[in-house]
């Protein structure tokens, strides 16, 4: 037996993605909060013989799997945009690996989607699971290979499984199977979803000369199972097989296709069959039409309600479920549009609906809104053509066999309620029907031994434990991951925890819980948040302001008061939120708070809107604003919001990643161009693309110069000519009226802050061929506006001037340069700005959207746009926001 003697201030027991997730961002606070010297001993155990990834997205499942989902809506951002970097960086091994593995649907997905992998355009696509796994089992190495370096944490892998767990008053001692024993002052629980509910015989996998039983196709991985049953249909010298799936659910979808896509033989002679309860598949297809005839009317009838209770929302939702049924839409059409209403009505309820509503109603809901990928249906859809498809509404009794040895299934009809056998015998059972309940008698030893002991109790979801608010199910005993459902959780009820999205929010929460409790000193006192709303409408508080942002924030110009005040219009106010900690500012963020005109409708109501350029929360990164921190100063926004009748937000954010915290839906919105200066320009050459370096050369071969004005340098006749320069680029490409500035604009702007500020000019001779007005701030330039004239592009003054730009930058010690980015991602103003940093990472420019009232919201939108009730919650990302203020005129 071996003993760890030392005790760990934490022990992960499991380490699939929601442990992988907890890491990542638990060792992110510790980077932040914790002192050189303070090391954290930590420990990860896991059974199987691979760590960070999981069943979907380790070897177990295979490189050929594809997500169920879209990976826009597998991933939300930043995490989306940073794993999108790191796939077009490896996509040629990872394909590799997939095209390896894969069979011939495999091949069909890479002929399929050709174009867009190509292009980098992977939001929607279903991209193989294990791309991720390799991804995030980097991030937490990476991440941990970063902290032991710098001597914050000691971590200690252990393969084995736990079996129990024993407290006393000061830590846990963990047992596993193999007799090792481990000691931890707090313990998370991350083991998982309760294993698969074995349907028929307690064995993972059945034999016999023309008969095989699966109940586990993960086990002891999906490859292997899958050469078994190639070996098993090839040895039968082509008869027929009969295949039987249990269960029409991912895992369903998922051995079909495989079974389609076989690496060595295609087999001719299969049948397959599905039975599950409805007697549906997962949707796929967006029927654009027939959606718009659907509107969730008892869901919509019930908003007007007083008193709503968790029940009323579910009974409510199956309505408008049966409703579509009745149509035959789907749940692909319909799952965004009646989620989103049974969401809003969520939100009226109480702590007690909530938790009955996680417990009860929300994975009931779920089981009739699964939808899937076409690739999965789409193999469907073929058997069904060549009649080698049929899908049984019924439950799974048993299977009996005859004198012969042949098989037959027995089930429960869902229609007659009546048990009905078969006439179809099977030759090969997969079992997908999902996982046990805690109610079972052979669940997990841990399992029972906890609940024994009285450590973790089951809510009455049965597949959860029960936690505070701490997601503790025991003092120093925390939960993680699938184990959470039927639990509310900052409001929220949870009843599902597979989604990325849902897991990534909780471990956040876990992370902070978990960092707070050991890095909090025992005389901790709460900081004091305190926000201040002011108007930019009278002298006194336009030099507060002015005071404010050049004390605290090196001027930053995109904050600046000169450039604020432009895009105050008739029926907005200019305002800006000051939020002080513990009595000190710390966050500053101007806002214009425009009047909603309500066509119809009798509200008083007003959105919030950030003027144009890099905004959001200002405040400066090397201070102690943390996360926490931001989500204070957004919950105070919100509240603020809620007081004055503010029912939507929408945010440009910055670059420094300054959306941390923020409460509504963020957007990937465009590639930045922001590139590090070398020291010395050779460097910097180097690093051009050959058609900078071509260009530059053929524009010296015209004789082209550059000035920089700098600071005193700008005069208002330079400021004329760059003004000039860049308002007649902007008619020639005919911009949108956002693009256009007044030169009393830029002279009020440049000159009231003369030291942020540079214009650079390239000359044919005496005449300003090309302009870019340059914004300094500390040791970065952002090229915040130029142009070109257009009779002088064969002379390549553009590449020339930035070129000189980077020179002149070089030379006084600036160590970034921003370019912003094009229209939209990879068009030609992108591609023009990326050829001078090639090797660059870029940067993501976010966009936040957030309704605050969503009534007010619904009832502004019904009477602008006439088939709104059809559009749902997607409006967020793919309709313009806010709704109401659409003119397609």
């Amino acid at each position: 037996m071996e003993t760890h003697k030392k005790i760990s201030d934490i022990t992960f027991i499991g380490s699939g993605i929601s442990t992988s997730f907890s890491i990542i961002n638990f060792l992110d606070q510790i980077d932040n909060e914790a002192s050189v010297g303070n090391k954290l001993s930590i420990n990860i155990i896991e059974k199987y013989s691979e760590f960070n990834l999981g069943i979907p997205y380790g070897s177990r499942s295979g490189f050929s799997t594809l997500l169920i989902t879209s990976l826009r809506n597998f991933l939300i951002e930043p995490e989306l945009g940073l794993f999108i970097k790191w796939l077009n960086k490896n996509k040629t091994w990872l394909l590799d690996e997939f095209e390896k593995e894969g069979g011939a649907l495999s091949k069909k997905w890479l002929i399929d989607n050709e174009e867009k992998i190509s292009n980098n355009d992977w939001e929607d696509l279903f991209i193989p699971r294990r791309f991720f796994g390799c991804y995030i089992n980097l991030r937490v190495n990476n991440k941990i290979k970063e902290l032991t370096e710098k001597g914050l944490i000691d971590v200690n892998f252990v393969m084995g499984e736990v079996i129990d767990l024993d407290k006393n008053e000061s830590n846990y001692k963990i047992f596993l199977e193999n007799g090792t024993e481990i000691s931890a002052k707090k313990v998370v629980l991350s083991v998982g979803s309760l294993p698969i509910n074995y349907l028929w015989k307690n064995e993972d996998l059945i034999e016999e000369k023309d008969f095989m039983f699966v109940n586990n196709p993960y086990k002891p991985e999906l490859r292997v199972v899958l050469e078994k049953i190639d070996n098993f249909i090839n040895n039968r010298n082509g008869q027929t097989t009969n295949v039987l799936i249990v269960g029409a659910n991912a895992s369903a979808l998922e051995l079909i296709y495989k079974l389609n896509d076989y690496t060595k033989n295609e087999h001719n002679t299969t049948n397959f069959t599905f039975i599950s309860t409805h007697g549906t598949v997962p949707d796929a297809v967006i029927d654009v039409e027939r959606q718009k005839e659907f509107i969730p009317i008892h869901l919509n009838e019930l908003k007007k309600e007083k008193k709503i209770t968790a029940k009323a929302i579910a009974k409510a939702t199956f309505k408008d479920l049966d409703s579509a049924d009745q149509i035959n839409l789907g749940a692909a059409s319909t799952v965004e549009i009646i989620s989103k209403y049974f969401g809003v009505l969520l939100e009226t309820l109480g702590p007690k609906e909530l938790k009955k509503f996680a417990c009860e109603y929300g994975n009931q809901i779920g089981r009739r809104q699964r939808c899937a990928g076409l690739h999965y249906s789409n193999v469907i859809t073929r058997l069904e053509k060549e009649n080698r498809f049929e899908h049984i509404r019924g439950r799974f009794n048993d299977l009996e066999s005859d004198a012969s040895g042949n098989y037959s299934l027995k089930y429960l009809d869902t229609t007659t309620k009546k048990e009905k056998t078969h006439d179809k015998h099977f030759h090969l059972v997969i079992n997908c029907v999902g996982s046990k309940n805690l109610s079972h008698d052979d669940i997990p030893a841990i399992h029972q031994n906890l609940m024994r002991k009285g450590y973790c109790v089951a809510n009455e979801s049965k597949i959860g434990f029960h936690v505070n608010d701490s997601l503790e199910a025991s003092k120093n005993l925390y939960i993680m991951g699938p184990m959470l459902a039927g639990n509310v959780i900052e409001k929220k009820p949870v009843w599902h925890v597979e989604h990325c999205g849902r897991i990534i929010w909780l471990s956040k929460v876990l992370s902070k819980i978990l960092t707070d409790n050991l890095f909090k000193p025992k005389d901790y006192k709460p900081k004091d948040y305190k926000l201040d709303v002011n108007n930019l409408d009278d002298d006194l508080n336009i030099i507060k302001y002015k005071k404010l942002l050049k004390e605290n924030w090196n001027n930053n110009i995109y904050y600046a008061y000169d450039h604020l005040k432009y895009f105050e219009k008739n029926k907005s106010t200019l305002k800006y939120f000051l939020f002080e900690v513990n009595g000190v500012p710390k966050i500053l963020m101007p806002i214009i708070l425009r009047k909603v005109k309500s066509k119809g409708a009798n509200l008083k109501c007003f959105d919030a809107i950030t003027p144009y350029g890099y905004n959001g929360p200002l405040y400066d990164n090397d201070a102690d604003v943390t996360e926490l921190d931001l989500k204070e100063f957004w919950k105070a926004v919100d509240t603020w919001y809620k007081k004055n009748n503010v029912i939507t937000e929408f945010i440009r954010f910055s670059l420094n990643k300054n959306y941390l915290g923020y409460t509504g839906l963020l957007i990937n919105s465009l590639s930045n161009v922001k590139g590090q200066l070398y020291n010395d320009f050779e460097k910097q050459w180097n690093a051009f693309s050959s058609k900078v370096r071509n260009n530059y050369r053929k524009a010296v071969s015209f004789k082209l110069t550059v000035k920089v004005f700098d600071n005193k340098e700008i005069t208002e006749g330079v400021i004329k000519l760059f003004s000039d320069i860049y308002t007649e680029t902007m008619i020639r490409h005919n911009a949108k009226k956002i693009y256009f500035f007044s030169l009393k604009y830029f002279r009020n702007l440049i000159l009231n802050n003369i030291d942020e500020f540079a214009i650079a000019m390239a000359y044919q001779g005496d005449i300003p061929i090309s302009a870019e007005l340059i914004i300094k701030n500390d040791t970065t330039l952002f090229a915040f506006l130029g142009g070109t004239d257009s009779n002088y592009y064969n002379q390549r003054p553009n590449d020339f001037l930035r070129v000189e730009i980077i020179k002149w930058a070089i030379e006084n010690n600036f160590k970034f340069y921003v370019l912003g980015g094009g229209l939209k991602n990879n068009d030609g103003l992108y591609k023009s700005k990326k050829s001078l940093f090639p090797k660059d990472d870029d940067i993501t420019f976010y966009t936040g959207r957030k309704i605050i009232d969503y009534k007010a919201y619904d009832k502004l939108c019904e009477n602008h746009v006439e088939d709104y009730a059809n559009i749902h919650k997607e409006e967020l990302k793919n309709y313009f926001f806010p709704l109401y203020r659409f003119n397609n005129r």
